[in-house]
């Protein structure tokens, strides 16, 4: 299996376990205002707080450990090493926000299209979906980040 499934299997599943642990089932009767009420900002950035801090402390490292490498390399140096974590709180932050979009549009669709009542909540909040969306989030966003590195890379190369 290639690396990078590898490391989007485990992000997911982190992703799911966090959820799981610190969301899932907080909201009684599933209609519009517990929807909102688990869609709080005090659960998103509790949520947020748990992913980075779950990163940066769990995940990066068991990947970095799987990978043969050491768990807090020193492959970034100077200003990057200063400016990675708040980089990466905002990359997760983002995550959660684009998370919490996709569940919003996922109820809006689903209630349309089949006529539900408007405060119905057909896909609430559960650990499979989250940490799927969070896994594939993530590996587009770090697609994208490597993709513009390269692009940047090979112009400098150019001149």
């Amino acid at each position: 299996m290639k690396t990078a499934l590898k490391k989007t299997l485990f992000r997911m599943w982190a992703a799911g376990a966090v959820c799981f642990f610190a969301a899932w089932g907080r909201s009684g009767p599933q209609d519009i205002e517990n929807a909102a009420h688990a869609f709080s900002l005090n659960l998103v950035w509790g949520l947020i707080a748990i992913m980075v801090i779950a990163d940066i402390v769990i995940v990066n490292p068991v990947i970095r450990m799987a990978s043969g490498k050491r768990v807090f390399g020193e492959e970034k140096k100077g200003l990057m090493f200063v400016f990675s974590l708040p980089l990466h709180i905002i990359k997760v932050t983002a995550i959660m926000a684009i998370i919490v979009i996709t569940y919003y549009y996922i109820n809006v669709i689903f209630i349309r299209l089949f006529s539900l009542d408007e405060a119905a909540v057909p896909v609430p909040l559960e650990p499979f979906l989250f940490g799927f969306l969070y896994g594939v989030y993530y590996l587009l966003l770090e697609t994208a980040y490597e993709f513009v590195i390269k692009k940047i890379a090979g112009r400098s190369h150019e001149k």
